[in-house]
């Protein structure tokens, strides 16, 4: 929850930062993520595409480092951040994504806390062990960490991953897009997003399957659901079943996900993995399989974004597979928040309970 809480603060404005440059793009007839544009001799296009390419995407690009950093700073304070820092940036540049990012910011963290445990300097000579032996090698334990054993994972997920998407085009369009859609909400903007991204692209334009609009649909479907199980939680519960920094995040989560922007439910997926990525895999599944299922198609670069939804061959079929697999994902959220609440509630009330009974045996033994 640490790296969690630093991240917010990255994965908000970044996202809006991406969402105004491709807005801005959309209503002035030219694509935000178009390289070429960064030349343009339009002042204005050329700002655009910068804010989008080089400004959001950049900040957006530091979310793993951050987020594996301050996962290493909860377990060991100031010397577990330039490991952390090292091995989040290698999981974004390897693509092992945030499953990487948490994985070596927990090894950092444990390392430099075991090196500092057993490496015992006179107090005179101490900064030679807090400024040079620590962060030296732990942060080259996070690369090599990095380089053998957290990289070469997340290279290998993504391949079984390719092979599944490919396996599943020669079983109907409709089983293709859930396959797609499904892979697209897995890990949210991460390595298998992407690969599933660009499969989906290649097979709309050189095969004319459908599969654009259900990457695009399994894209939005997770900070879509999510963001609004934080608006609309009180009201099917009667109460508030998220802690308060991921409460805060829900709306803009829900506003990202209306934007093409799925970073925005990462915080979640990383609060709950266990349940929030099947989840999220179902709904994204599940409404990219009715949109394929209802013949709603697109032209490849057609927007995750609302205002890319009337571009498509059957704009209510979009909405509706949104709306489907967004309740799916909201309504499953808000009861495994309600569930996890309760069990705690209960687990409380038990210790408040043994504790009486200590206190009132202690008092009739006196």
């Amino acid at each position: 929850m640490t790296g969690i809480s630093y991240m917010i603060p990255i994965i908000v404005p970044a996202g809006i930062i991406m969402g105004i440059g491709i807005m801005a793009g959309q209503f002035m007839g030219f694509d935000a993520w178009n390289a070429k544009l960064l030349q343009d001799s339009n002042n204005v296009v050329k700002l655009f595409a910068w804010l989008t390419q080089v400004a959001g995407a950049g900040m957006m690009g530091l979310m793993f480092p951050v987020f594996a950093a301050f996962v290493s700073y909860s377990i060991s304070d100031k010397l577990g951040l330039a490991p952390g820092f090292i091995g989040g940036y290698l999981a974004k540049e390897m693509g092992s994504g945030f499953i990487g990012a948490v994985i070596i910011g927990m090894l950092a963290g444990y390392f430099v806390k075991y090196l500092n445990d057993k490496i015992k300097f006179n107090r005179t000579f101490n900064p030679v062990k807090t400024l040079f032996i620590i962060p030296v090698t732990s942060s080259l334990f996070a690369i090599i960490g990095s380089y053998f054993i957290v990289g070469p994972l997340g290279l290998l997920f993504i391949k079984g991953i390719t092979i599944v998407i490919h396996a599943a085009g020669g079983t109907g369009q409709v089983t293709m897009a859930a396959v797609i859609g499904g892979s697209m909400g897995f890990d949210l903007g991460g390595p298998v997003n992407k690969t599933a991204l660009a499969l989906s692209m290649q097979l709309n334009t050189d095969t004319g399957a459908n599969t654009w609009v259900p990457a695009m649909i399994g894209a939005v479907i997770p900070p879509i659901g999510i963001g609004l199980a934080t608006i609309i939680d009180k009201f099917i519960v009667r109460r508030t079943v998220f802690e308060k920094n991921l409460k805060a995040n829900g709306f803009p989560c829900f506003l990202l996900g209306f934007m093409g922007i799925s970073e925005g439910a990462i915080p979640f997926a990383i609060k709950d993995p266990l349940f929030m990525i099947p989840i999220n895999v179902i709904g994204s599944a599940t409404g990219a399989a009715i949109a394929a299922a209802l013949k709603t198609s697109a032209v490849t670069g057609v927007p995750a974004a609302i205002w890319g939804w009337p571009l498509s061959t059957n704009p209510l079929g979009w909405a509706i597979a949104v709306v489907i697999g967004s309740l799916m994902v909201c309504f499953g959220a808000i009861f495994r928040g309600n569930y996890v609440v309760r069990k705690r509630e209960k687990k409380n009330n038990i210790q408040t309970k043994v504790k009486k009974e200590v206190v009132s045996q202690s008092d009739v033994s006196l």
